[in-house]
């Protein structure tokens, strides 16, 4: 009677968890960032998506490292749609008005480049071939809303995979309350410092949305355009329309990071996905070097967009100067291991390396970096204090948080940079144990979750297949309208309801003393009588 159960007890439980098994959906990803480092992330969820038995079909402008792979992947890479990664960083060089008309010229070449990628044969196949049926689409969210297409094309909900914390554009899609009061809605302004979210903080935030928001407006006409070429209007709905399709966002932050905020049921923290609790074993030169350097490991790496051009003069010979001289070994992320700075015994260069399994080995004391969201996570992740040499778009921001919240320290990049500087810096975060102390107590905090960070994002993206789109768990706000949001007719009603009362009162009022009047002179008058 005991083993009938037992067996009976199984099949329930096989039964319980079928229940949960999306059979092997069809799964578009469109990934069309021409920045490496948000591939990184986004990767790391449409991977996950694969070893879980999903048919991942991945379109790309950028080529993609075989270790981001899967065997089962089906990858797709758009000749066209490609724009240099250097326009968004001379976009933000020059004086303030200057870096405001050039970001506006950046969204609209970006709006456009993107926009050829929807002409491309590759993807034009895509899209025509009757064959092609998707449950699911994954875009890793570029602001060009007219790739939303695809998803009413096939007939599917949209999953957002974006790379930082969610600003207004972000919240707006998926219906989240903006928080402007005390969480930031912009990538131009950072958490303060102090936690002190008063006036100043509240008046920048607001700023930074208008600015945001006025950009994305002038690009409505050219993504609108773009996507009535590609989706007409005789097959297709409007734009807007489309846009509710959007039924989750996954999105690389963690509440521990603060300020904790609303989230909808929609909002994923994702933030880590990338990074594995037990780093996987470096390569055997690699593992040798840093585990025989009896002082420890500076790592060093400005990234996969940041070139030599794009520094200040001579800004790498200056850190190469101070490195080469500290008794810590340094592993060195190079363009070109046949063209390095010089030969010093310390320092390995190498084009490629696992930055991820680096930062979490033992012997790894400091990385020196460009302020990256990517890096900061790893680094945050593994407990790994910080300087940082920040360089363009959120880099800045993303060094404030580290420096607020004393895990580095930040170096300006321009003209006043030196040696003395750089390496006064570096022997700061070295020698002070505040700094590993204070980012190793915020990795515990970063990595005490219920779930594996990759089995949370498998099981809500597989529950939006399940329950094509779960119409049950969107925000209201997604579809309000920008009145109704703010609640202003109601209020304005209300305005209006006490205006008019107010002015019944006066005029009753006014009639009453009027009715009065005639009487206190007549008492008046029989009184002089």
């Amino acid at each position: 009677m005991d083993k009938v159960r037992t067996i009976l007890i199984t099949l329930a439980l096989m039964l319980s968890f079928s229940c949960h098994n999306t059979n092997g959906a069809n799964i578009l990803v469109l990934l069309p960032t021409f920045s490496p480092s948000h591939l990184i992330i986004e990767m790391a969820v449409a991977r996950a998506m694969s070893e879980s038995n999903h048919n991942v079909t991945i379109v790309t402008v950028l080529p993609l490292k075989s270790e981001w792979l899967h065997p089962s992947m089906t990858h797709v890479i758009v000749e066209a749609g490609f724009l240099d990664v250097n326009v968004a960083i001379n976009a933000t060089r020059g004086s303030a008005l200057e870096k405001i008309f050039k970001a506006f010229d950046m969204v609209t070449d970006m709006t456009q480049a993107l926009g050829l990628a929807l002409d491309d044969p590759k993807m034009k196949e895509l899209i025509t071939n009757p064959g092609n049926k998707f449950d699911l689409m994954l875009y890793g969210y570029f602001y060009c809303d007219f790739f939303m297409g695809l998803a009413e094309h096939f007939n599917c909900p949209v999953a957002l995979l974006w790379p930082n914390v969610p600003i207004g554009i972000i919240s707006k899609l998926i219906g989240n309350p903006l928080e402007m009061t005390y969480a930031p809605v912009s990538l131009m302004l950072p958490v303060p410092a102090d936690g002190n979210f008063g006036f100043l903080f509240r008046l920048k935030n607001l700023m930074a949305e208008i600015f945001e928001l006025i950009m994305i407006k002038s690009q409505n006409k050219l993504i609108d355009d773009i996507y009535r070429k590609h989706f007409p209007a005789d097959k297709y709905v409007s734009l807007e329309k489309v846009k509710q399709r959007v039924s989750m966002v996954l999105f690389s932050h963690h509440f521990s990071e603060k300020p904790a905020r609303s989230l909808v049921p929609g909002m994923i923290e994702i933030g880590g996905i990338h990074l594995n609790e037990n780093p996987k074993p470096l390569p055997k030169d690699i593992e040798t070097f840093v585990s025989g350097a009896e002082h420890g490991v500076i790592y060093f790496s400005l990234g996969t967009n940041i070139k030599e051009g794009n520094l200040h003069p001579n800004v790498l010979n200056k850190i190469y100067n101070v490195l080469s001289k500290l008794p810590q070994r340094v592993l060195w992320k190079c363009d070109d291991e046949s063209n390095v700075l010089g030969n010093s015994t310390n320092i390995l260069f190498r084009k490629w390396l696992p930055q991820g399994d680096i930062l979490g080995h033992p012997n790894v004391k400091l990385f020196f970096g460009h302020g990256g969201k990517g890096g900061i996570t790893e680094a945050k992740f593994y407990g790994v204090p910080m300087v940082g040499l920040p360089v363009f778009a959120d880099q800045p921001m993303n060094m404030d948080e580290v420096v607020a919240k004393g895990y580095g320290i930040s170096i300006n990049h321009d003209e006043s940079l030196s040696e003395e500087i750089i390496q006064k810096t570096v022997m700061e975060v070295l020698s002070n144990p505040k700094y590993a102390n204070n980012v190793k107590r915020f990795s515990n905090l970063y990595r005490d979750r219920p779930l594996k960070i990759k089995d949370n994002a498998v099981y809500w993206l597989e529950y939006l297949i399940r329950y094509k789109g779960a119409p049950h768990m969107q925000s209201p706000l997604k579809t309000m309208s920008f009145v109704e949001k703010m609640n202003l007719d109601v209020y304005a009603t209300l305005l209006l309801v006490l205006y008019l009362i107010l002015k019944v009162l006066h005029l009753v009022t006014k009639r009453i003393f009027r009715c009065l009047k005639p009487c206190s002179n007549n008492n008046l008058k029989s009184k002089r009588d």
